[in-house]
Order: C-alpha cells, then sequence, then structure tokens
C-alpha cells in the first residue's frame, strides 16, 4: 500500500502544468533541484533509499499544505489514493503537494522539474521512467486550465490526467 502511495503521488506530481496558486507562501522540497539523479551528497543511493527519501518529504509536505489548506486529517488522504478532488480544499491541498515538489514554475508547469524526478524515482528502471516520460508528454498538453474562476483548479486537473493516463499505461500498481 506504500509503494501505490508513492506512485501515486508521484504520478500525481508529475503531471502539473499551471498553478493559481492561493499563497504566496508554498511549503518546499529539495526533491529535484541540485541533486544527481541517485545521489545525495556524491554518494549513490539505492532504489529503496531513493523511494524512503521521496516518501519523506511528501510526509513532510503533507503535513505543512494540511495546515496550509485547512483540511483535515481524512481529507489529506486524497494524497496517497486515485481519487479526484471534489472539494476546494482538497483540490488546494494537492495544488500545494505539486507547488512543494517544485513542479510548478511561475504558475506554470515545470517540465524539467517534472522529468527529473521521474528519472529520480525510475531511472533504476527504463521502463517504469518510460511510462512516466510517457504520462508527462500526454499530461503536458491535456492540463490547462480553462475556468480561471475555479480556485486550485491545477490540484484537480493534474489529478484526473495522471488517473487517467496512469491507469492507461499501468503505472498504478493494483489495489
Amino acid at each position: 500500500m506504500q509503494s501505490f502511495a508513492i506512485l501515486c503521488l508521484i504520478g500525481t506530481a508529475i503531471a502539473v502544468v499551471r498553478s493559481n496558486p492561493t499563497s504566496t507562501e508554498v511549503p518546499t522540497s529539495t526533491l529535484v533541484s541540485g541533486q544527481p539523479t541517485g545521489t545525495t551528497d556524491g554518494v549513490s543511493k539505492s532504489p529503496d533509499e531513493i523511494k524512503q527519501k521521496i516518501k519523506e518529504q511528501v510526509e513532510a509536505l503533507t503535513e505543512a499544505c494540511k495546515t496550509q489548506s485547512k483540511i483535515t486529517g481524512e481529507q489529506a488522504k486524497i494524497v496517497a489514493t486515485q481519487a479526484i478532488p471534489k472539494t476546494e480544499p482538497e483540490k488546494c491541498f494537492l495544488e500545494c503537494i505539486y507547488s512543494g515538489l517544485q513542479l510548478t514554475k511561475d504558475k506554470a508547469f515545470y517540465e524539467p522539474a517534472a522529468r527529473a524526478l521521474a528519472h529520480k524515482r525510475f531511472g533504476s528502471s527504463p521502463e517504469e521512467l518510460q511510462k512516466a516520460n510517457s504520462m508527462i508528454d500526454v499530461c503536458v498538453k491535456e492540463i490547462v486550465v480553462k475556468d480561471t474562476n475555479e480556485k486550485c483548479a491545477l490540484g484537480r486537473l493534474i489529478r484526473e490526467c495522471f488517473v487517467k493516463h496512469g491507469a492507461k499505461i499501468n503505472f498504478f500498481p493494483k489495489p
């Protein structure tokens, strides 16, 4: 189940496009910035160590974003599911997570960071990396915030695209 949660969040994070943040103070993570894939301070990391580091960063972001978006612990569980956010707080929570993963820049999808995150997480598995990059390619084209009046629409759109295309390429493990 932990693997599912990590894959779900990473895949969701990969599909970010445009942002309309609710706050200028978004929690951040150093997940992709400045570190070569599979290394930290020049020390090679195993896929399990990388997965654990990503999980820890996501957990820290979850707590910060939960507070920022004022959602309950129960609502925050959406981060580890394929559920589409229905309420504004859920949308804003997911949007906060994606911003914290540095997948948005200047209120738009930051494709280089998405690819770096995918490479960091799936670099040791060329097949999985190809699936993640395919999803990035599709979602980059599909996710466009059309209704600028919908608060935190990006949180919903990202999740919708990832769930739709993640299932097509068998990116999500079966529950």
